[in-house]
């Protein structure tokens, strides 16, 4: 998620000025000036564009829980430790991301206020968090609040998983699984790799089997960067895929059929699965229901709607589709926002050869896309003429 933001802001930074005029997404113009301000060594800077992004950023944007954290390394820097501790506490509370709150006790930024009773009590909460569970189908249950929504088949062989949560919530985890009367952790599927989806693979890979996208395997043996002054080390040998995936392949798990499908858009190594007696899809990052659109990579972008497309006529019609965050939905979401995001690149690629400008085909698509779709595919659909 993290990089789609940052690549979505570098749009802004090249066009500020026209995003500002015509009010687009307005946290993203603080934002970008938050991050221009760190660059060039302005803390206080740096703290108030920030906290101005965070104050603007809608509730349920799936990237409020960063914009939030960002105030609080920023605000920690300038010296401000109770603006600090109450946006990790807004990052706790409002429970997008909760566990974001958990890289603030390895970050240099929070390193003046880690002894203070306030942020020590914060990041306590982590070791007394309860997780909530929900049915899907068959014998798939969906467990919320680790980061992201992680799915357990729950078999008499044996539990398999698909993505982690974050590393922190992995006592809280097993403990909903044991009240789900699982047995043995025996496989994981992780769906990309970033460390919302992951964090607990290096603690479970030597008692499961791992399967991943080859490009995850990669991503796991170099830092893990999560924004300008903090990255995780590389994972131990214990969280690398016995199993890495690069073409469709299906397995077998406690009697059924799971199918998993490389959709690599978001990171460098995304795959979508499908149990197919359950009907339950868990679509990872790759399809995220409050975006007006999706993300489709910057390769070759019709391909990849056509392959997912593809996956989804595989299909029950009544498929659940778990997306990396947010509410569970159907296949009906899932096809309307590719269907909007083939009219996006198709109107692009008009514009394109009708000789316009990034700035004219973001004006005259104003009414029906948002400006900064517009201007991604712009830029991307440039790029592969090239």
């Amino acid at each position: 998620m993290a990089g789609s933001l940052l690549f979505l802001g570098a749009c802004f930074i090249s066009l500020g000025s026209f995003a500002e005029a015509q009010d687009v997404d307005s946290w993203r113009i603080p934002f970008a000036s938050g991050e221009e301000a760190r660059r060039l060594g302005d803390i206080t800077g740096y703290a108030l564009k920030m906290s101005a992004a965070a104050e603007l950023i809608p509730q349920s944007h799936p990237s409020r829980p960063l914009v939030q954290y960002h105030a609080a390394r920023a605000a920690a820097l300038d010296g401000r430790q109770s603006d600090a501790v109450n946006w990790l506490r807004a990052v706790w509370d409002e429970g997008l991301q909760s566990l974001m709150i958990s890289f603030a006790q390895e970050d240099h930024a929070f390193a003046n206020i880690t002894g203070a009773e306030s942020f020590r009590s914060l990041i306590g909460l982590v070791g007394e968090m309860e997780l909530t569970t929900r049915w899907l189908g068959g014998d798939v249950h969906l467990i919320n609040g680790v980061g992201s929504n992680v799915l357990v088949k729950v078999s008499t062989g044996g539990v398999l998983m698909v993505d982690t949560g974050y590393g922190p919530a992995l006592p809280a985890l097993r403990c909903a699984i044991n009240e789900l009367g699982g047995g043995p952790i025996r496989a994981i599927i992780i769906t990309h790799p970033h460390e919302d989806h992951m964090g607990s693979a290096a603690d479970l890979g030597g008692e499961a089997d791992l399967y991943a996208h080859i490009g995850t395997a990669d991503a796991m043996m170099e830092p893990y960067f999560f924004m300008e002054g903090l990255s995780i080390p590389p994972k131990p040998a214990s969280a690398i895929p016995d199993m890495p995936i690069d073409e469709a392949v299906s397995i077998e798990f406690g009697g059924e059929t799971i199918r998993i499908l490389p959709t690599v858009a978001h990171s460098s190594g995304d795959i979508s699965v499908y149990f197919t007696e359950s009907r339950v899809a868990h679509l990872g990052d790759t399809f995220l229901p409050s975006n007006p659109m999706m993300y489709p990579g910057t390769v070759d972008p019709d391909a990849f709607l056509e392959r997912l497309e593809k996956f989804l006529d595989g299909m029950h019609p009544e498929t659940v589709v778990v997306p990396g965050h947010e509410g569970v939905t159907g296949l009906k979401a899932v096809r309307e926002q590719i269907r909007v995001t083939r009219e996006a690149i198709a109107f692009v690629s008009d514009a394109i050869s009708s000789g316009m400008s990034i700035e004219e085909t973001a004006r005259a698509g104003q009414d029906r896309f948002p400006f900064q779709w517009t201007t991604f595919f712009y830029q991307v659909l440039m790029q592969l003429e090239l």
